[in-house]
């Protein structure tokens, strides 16, 4: 059984994920699943994200460790304004969603050392999926490849 994670990262989510890397370099659950994220994730264009994966602003079901399904925005910045419908990307909750496809599931660390299981069960809405067959490609941490564009004249 492979360790590697089936997630996919638009380039605009992968942008985000480095900074949030950049501000919070510190060993934790959550630095350890960003780095992993970070280094074993298919890298999309936007054009090309599969439009069951779940990005930021998209809107997502999801049930934690077979728990009652709830159903949230995946949001850059945590918000007080909208706090029982929105899951930021800067909580291990919101980064463990971060790429899965719908019915999918991620077993994530927690702060204590326990392990929780997040499952995506549907997505409602994806503000950047696009029709069309997915391109994607794998990831290093430190040099990504991103494929920008399918015509066959792209090299």
């Amino acid at each position: 059984m492979s360790d590697r994670l089936q997630c996919y990262l638009t380039v605009n989510d992968h942008a985000v994920l480095r900074e949030i890397l950049d501000q919070r370099p510190r060993d934790s659950a959550y630095g350890r699943l960003l780095r992993r994220k970070l280094a074993q994730a298919e890298i999309c264009s936007p054009q090309s994200v599969p439009n069951d994966v779940v990005t930021i602003n998209s809107r997502v079901t999801f049930c934690v460790d077979a728990g009652v399904p709830r159903t949230a925005n995946l949001v850059r910045n945590e918000s007080q304004d909208f706090p029982n419908y929105t899951v930021s990307v800067g909580s291990l909750l919101g980064l463990g969603l971060l790429g899965l496809r719908a019915g999918r599931a991620i077993a994530v660390e927690t702060e204590t050392g326990g392990l929780q299981k997040i499952n995506a069960i549907t997505i409602a809405f994806q503000a950047l999926a696009l029709p069309g067959t997915p391109i994607v490609i794998t990831s290093t941490l430190l040099s990504p490849r991103i494929c920008w564009d399918r015509s066959p004249d792209a090299a």
